[in-house]
């Protein structure tokens, strides 16, 4: 019997990804690091909606965290969705960069970096281009807890 592998969106065997032009071997431990910081995420819940209530002047009863499987992930950042009983079904998100895909580990501080950087260009798209649509920017913090 063929033995699978997780990578992040699928299950591969060695035949799947032999003449692939990628690190098949460094992508491996993306899912254990996913499902790690996931459950890291998930102990942080009420702390998320402490952080969202903050900057919306809400009380943090009225924020709900969505379950894990409504979150929004691509190569770099989650995006949890917050619920916001007052708000008619609308809710915000919190974004965090995933730290296994910027490097955190080897370079501690590049998550923060990413952060500063991202923050700096919806400030800038702001100022001086108002007219590109860009998302409500309510806030952003950092891993030292710093936050704006």
């Amino acid at each position: 019997m063929v033995k699978k592998r997780s990578l992040l969106r699928k299950e591969v065997t060695y035949s799947d990804v032999k003449d692939e032009e990628f690190n098949v071997l460094h992508q491996l431990g993306y899912h254990a690091e996913q499902s790690r910081f996931f459950a890291h995420l998930l102990d942080k819940r009420g702390w998320m909606e402490k952080v969202v209530a903050h900057h919306l002047n809400l009380s943090s009863t009225e924020c709900h965290v969505a379950g894990i499987d409504d979150w929004l992930h691509g190569s770099f950042n989650v995006c949890v969705p917050i619920a916001i009983d007052t708000w008619n079904g609308k809710r915000v998100l919190l974004r965090f960069p995933l730290p296994y895909r910027v490097g955190e580990a080897y370079r501690p501080g590049n998550g923060d970096e990413k952060i500063r950087c991202e923050a700096g260009t919806y400030a800038w798209l702001q100022e001086n281009c108002a007219d590109v649509p860009i998302p409500q920017l309510y806030g952003f913090a950092f891993s030292s807890g710093e936050s704006v």
